[in-house]
C-alpha cells in the first residue's frame, strides 16, 4: 500500500527495508519481484502535486549543529527529504554516474582523511547504472561529457537548454571549454508510461505536477500496490534494531506516528535505507549489552565519515529579450566537467559546474539572471560525523548532532571552481556577479559515510556488500555506504549500489528461481516508440 499505511503490522516478514527514498524504493521492488515478504517502514507521508521543500521541511526533524561560537543550534538538516520516495520525490533529477576517479581518489586527498578508496571500482557497478536506467530513464546526451564513463547508450534524447543554459553553454564554448546537456530523470519524451516534461519550470525541491521526473515511490512502489509481498508503512518510524544473539539482528522495533503504538516486525533481513543520517543513527539508537556502543560500532565507526559536498552558487544579469521559442525548464540543462580532474586544481582534483536556474526565469526590465551551481566532493574525515545528544525528541529518541567542518583541501577546491564559474559568467557578459552560500556545513541534500564500505572493520562499518561487519543480516545501501562522496550528485550511484546489494541478499535468501541469477528482476520500461538515441 505504497500511498498510505499497512492494514496489519506485520509481525514476521523477509526482509524490512527501513526507509522509501532512491534506495529504499528500489531495492523493496527487486526483492518483492523475487517473492520475498518485504516491509518499508517510511517516517514521512506521500508528497501531493504541488508540496515543495519549502513547504515539507518545516515538519522534518532537525539536528544540532556548531555555531560560530561553537555552540550547539537545533538548526541542522538531517534529511534529503522525509516523505515517501525520499529525496526522489524533490530533486532536480540529476543524473550523473560516478566518475572512475571517484572509486580511488586516494591521490587527491589528504593524508589526515580516511580512505577514500571504494571495495569495487565502476567496471563493478556499470550494469546496474544501465539496469536502473533502463528502468527510469535518463535524459542524456551520448559522448558530449568530456569524462563520461562507458555506458549503454541513452535511452531519451537530451533535454534543450533554457535561454539561460545556452547562453552559459556559448561562453563556455568561447573559453575552450566542453558543456554538455545535464543528464537528467526527467522525461524528454514520454517513457515508461510517463509524459515528456512540460517544461513548466524549475521543479528542483518541487513536487513534479506530471510524473515526468524519476520519482522512486512512483516507479517501484507504486506498480506494486496490490501485491502481497510488499507492504508500504508511512508514518512508520523505526526506532531501533532488536539483536537475537551478538551477530544476528531479530527484527526492528518501530513506532506508528498516527496512533504512537510501538511494534516489533521480526524480519530475516534488515536493509537501512533511511539516508546516510537516519541510518547511522538508527544503528546507534540500536545499542545493548552486546553492542554497547551501538550495532557494528565496535571500533567506533559509524557515523564517521560524513561527507555532504562542498558547493556554492554564482549569479549574474545578463541583457536578454524573451524568445518564446526556448523552453524554460528544467533546473538544469548545462553542464561542465572540464574542471573536474584538473592539474591546475588542489591536489588535481576539482568538481563539477552545473546550471542552476532560480525559480524566477522571466525576464525583467530587459534582463535574464544566470545562475551556476558550484560542487566538489568533501574528502572524509574521522572528525566529521553524527553522534547522539543527550535530549531526546518527542518519541523519546535520542536527538541528533552534527559535528563537521570542512577541511582546507575542499574549501581551496571550491575557491577554484567559483573562480571558474566566474569566467564563465563573465564571458557571457553578465553583472552584478554576487555569490550565495549554499550552507552546506549544516546539513546537505548529498549525504554520504557514516556506514563506510570497506573490508577492515576497524576503519569501516560495511563490507563491499553493504553487510554490517558484526551483524550476518543488517545492510546498509543508501549513501551512508560512500567510502568517498564523489564529486557529482549521488542519487543514481546510491541505487544502482543498492541494485547491486538486492542479488546479494537474493542469494542469500535463496528467493525463487533467480536466486543464483546476478541479473536484476525488473524489466525495462518501454516507451510508446521503442526509441533509443
Amino acid at each position: 500500500m505504497p500511498a498510505g499505511t499497512v492494514a496489519r503490522e506485520p509481525d514476521q516478514v523477509d526482509v524490512c527495508v527501513i526507509g522509501s527514498g532512491a534506495s529504499g524504493a528500489i531495492i523493496a521492488s527487486e526483492l518483492a519481484h523475487r517473492g520475498l515478504r518485504i516491509l518499508v517502514l517510511e517516517t514521512g507521508i506521500a508528497p501531493r502535486t504541488g508540496d515543495s521543500l519549502r513547504s515539507m521541511e518545516p515538519a522534518w526533524e532537525t539536528a544540532f549543529v556548531r555555531t560560530g561560537g561553537g555552540r550547539l543550534a537545533q538548526t541542522g538538516r538531517p534529511w534529503s527529504a522525509c516523505a515517501l520516495g525520499g529525496g526522489t520525490s524533490i530533486f532536480a533529477g540529476i543524473t550523473f554516474r560516478f566518475r572512475e576517479v571517484d572509486f580511488h581518489a586516494s591521490p587527491h586527498t589528504a593524508d589526515d582523511a580516511l580512505d577514500p578508496t571504494w571495495p569495487f571500482r565502476y567496471a563493478d557497478l556499470r550494469k546496474w547504472y544501465d539496469a536502473v536506467e533502463r528502468a527510469i530513464g535518463v535524459a542524456r546526451a551520448h559522448g558530449m561529457d568530456p569524462i563520461e564513463p562507458d555506458a549503454a547508450p541513452p535511452r531519451l534524447p537530451p533535454h534543450p537548454y533554457s535561454a539561460a543554459g545556452a547562453l552559459l553553454a556559448e561562453s563556455g564554448l568561447r573559453l575552450g571549454m566542453r558543456p554538455f546537456p545535464t543528464p537528467l530523470a526527467i522525461n524528454s519524451i514520454p517513457y515508461g508510461g510517463r509524459p515528456a516534461c512540460h517544461r513548466c519550470g524549475p521543479c528542483n525541491e518541487h513536487v513534479c505536477p506530471t510524473g515526468a521526473k524519476a520519482d522512486a515511490a512512483g516507479l517501484f512502489l507504486s506498480p506494486l500496490a496490490h501485491v502481497e509481498e510488499l507492504e508500504v508503512a508511512t508514518m512508520s518510524r523505526a526506532l531501533r534494531i532488536i539483536l537475537a544473539s551478538a551477530h544476528q539482528a531479530a527484527g526492528v522495533e518501530w513506532l506508528n506516528l498516527r496512533n504512537h503504538r510501538r511494534h516489533v516486525t521480526r524480519a530475516k533481513v534488515i536493509v537501512l535505507a533511511a539516508n546516510a543520517i537516519q541510518s547511522a543513527a538508527i544503528l546507534l539508537r540500536s545499542a545493548d549489552r552486546r553492542a554497547p556502543r551501538g550495532l557494528g560500532n565496535r571500533y567506533d565507526m559509524v557515523g564517521r565519515g560524513l561527507s555532504f559536498k562542498v558547493s556554492t552558487y554564482l549569479s549574474g544579469y545578463v541583457r536578454h529579450r524573451r524568445n518564446p521559442g526556448i523552453p524554460a525548464g528544467p533546473h538544469s540543462t548545462v553542464s561542465f566537467t572540464d574542471h573536474y580532474l584538473d592539474a591546475e586544481a588542489p591536489l588535481g582534483l576539482g568538481g563539477l559546474i552545473y546550471e542552476a536556474s532560480p525559480e524566477d526565469r522571466d525576464v525583467h526590465q530587459g534582463k535574464l539572471k544566470v545562475r551556476l551551481h558550484c560542487l566538489a566532493a568533501d574528502q572524509p574525515m574521522p572528525g566529521n560525523r553524527i553522534r547522539l545528544a543527550a535530549a531526546v525528541d518527542a518519541d523519546g529518541a535520542a536527538r541528533l548532532v552534527i559535528e563537521y567542518r570542512t577541511h582546507t583541501i575542499d574549501t581551496a577546491r571550491l575557491r577554484y571552481l567559483a573562480r571558474r564559474a566566474e569566467q564563465v559568467l563573465r564571458e557571457v557578459g553578465a553583472t552584478e556577479i554576487s555569490e550565495q552560500e549554499s550552507g552546506y556545513q549544516a546539513g546537505s541534500r548529498h549525504l554520504h559515510g557514516t556506514c563506510r564500505a570497506g573490508s577492515d572493520p576497524r576503519n569501516s562499518v560495511v563490507d563491499s556488500w553493504g553487510r554490517v561487519h558484526d551483524t550476518d543480516n543488517v545492510y546498509v545501501v543508501d549513501g551512508g555506504f560512500f567510502p568517498y562522496a564523489g564529486g557529482v550528485n549521488p542519487t543514481f550511484t546510491i541505487q544502482a549500489n543498492a541494485l547491486r546489494i538486492s542479488a546479494e541478499i537474493t542469494r542469500r535468501l535463496g528467493a525463487g528461481s533467480a536466486a543464483n541469477s546476478a541479473e536484476p528482476a525488473m524489466h525495462p520500461m518501454p516507451t510508446e516508440e521503442g526509441h533509443h538515441v
